[in-house]
């Protein structure tokens, strides 16, 4: 980000920190994503406080700036863009100390050619291979974000049949960016030889599989494993997975998957569901709570559809998980 001075090693962002009675520092990031998917991130340049290290383009917000402005100008001013439509992204949170107030937006349009104007190497990286970099730490916890969809699947093969299950699957990958995990009471032979086929199936689309089981007759068959809550309780470390999720309710389990270093995890229920009638809904309000407390994305499970991603989104979550608001009598998919 551009204009900063160097403020502690803990926000090493390369801009001054000022309180008071006005409030915290603002400043605002972009996440600015070329037709491939691919997100553009900038090298601070030698000379400069945190030199070497990479950013997500940016700065600080001008007294009576709003955040919006205060993007197109950093933008313009950084990178030679003229920015269009722009989102703020209020599940976007990064590691910042008190008195800083980091707010990430998602450029929509741009006119120009992306150039690093003040001196800063440039790249477009696709998102898998940003965690190679060595990022601000501020701007660490955004990683897991951009190689997440707001959509994570769970499977129904049992109830639906091999065949309708991946027609459906597929009808699914060719309309959004998604997640499944492959969640099924079966050996872990057939999961793994199941996970497997899914894993090709998906491939084409840019999706990805990921088992739920034991996640040590499970790593290396799929994308990476899910751990049920049982599970999180009872191993002590990671799983040696590419991606790992974990099934929380409540706020002691979300720490838990924080800081065992998984990926993303799952809170639920936040709506009634018929698969749980007796478990208490959490909410809206009391799910925002407990994704807050937290840095790892969260993605909000229990009577949700598609149409809840804008909600849970605003409520802080990396987007939302299904079983039947796809595959079941919710999908707007023809039902046997």
């Amino acid at each position: 980000m551009g204009g900063r001075s160097c403020i502690p090693a803990i926000f090493p962002t390369t801009m001054s920190v000022s309180t008071g009675p006005t409030g915290p520092e603002r400043v605002v990031a972009a996440i600015i994503r070329d037709g491939g998917g691919r997100v553009l991130v900038a090298r601070r340049p030698e000379g400069k406080a945190g030199a070497g290290l990479w950013e997500f383009p940016g700065g600080k917000v001008d007294p009576g700036e709003s955040q919006s402005e205060a993007l197109r100008r950093e933008l313009h001013e950084e990178l030679d863009i003229a920015v269009g439509a722009c989102t703020f992204l209020p599940h976007y949170r990064a590691a910042t100390p008190p008195g800083i107030d980091l707010a990430f937006w998602r450029v929509d349009a741009y006119e120009g050619v992306a150039r690093g104007r003040e001196g800063q190497e440039i790249r477009w990286c696709p998102p898998d291979t940003l965690p190679d970099l060595p990022f601000l730490p501020a701007d660490r916890p955004i990683l897991a974000r951009l190689r997440l969809p707001s959509l994570y699947l769970i499977s129904d093969v049992d109830q639906l049949g091999e065949a309708l299950f991946e027609e459906r699957l597929a009808q699914a990958a060719a309309r959004d960016a998604l997640l499944l995990q492959l969640r099924e009471p079966w050996p872990a032979s057939r999961l793994r030889a199941y996970a497997q086929h899914l894993r090709a199936l998906l491939a084409p689309y840019g999706g990805r599989c990921i088992v739920n089981g034991d996640p040590d007759e499970l790593v290396g068959c799929a994308d990476g494993v899910h751990l049920s809550a049982a599970c999180l309780a009872r191993i002590d470390a990671r799983p040696a997975a590419t991606l790992v999720g974990a099934s929380c309710h409540d706020a002691v389990e979300l720490r838990r998957a924080a800081a065992m270093g998984c990926d993303f995890a799952v809170l639920s229920p936040v709506k009634p569901t018929p698969s749980h009638p007796d478990a208490a809904p959490l909410g809206w309000a009391r799910f925002q709570e407990l994704a807050a407390e937290v840095l790892l994305p969260v993605y909000a499970l229990g009577g949700m559809t598609t149409a809840d991603r804008v909600s849970a989104e605003t409520h802080l979550a990396q987007g939302v998980a299904l079983r039947s608001g796809i595959f079941g009598k919710d999908s707007g998919l023809p039902i046997p």
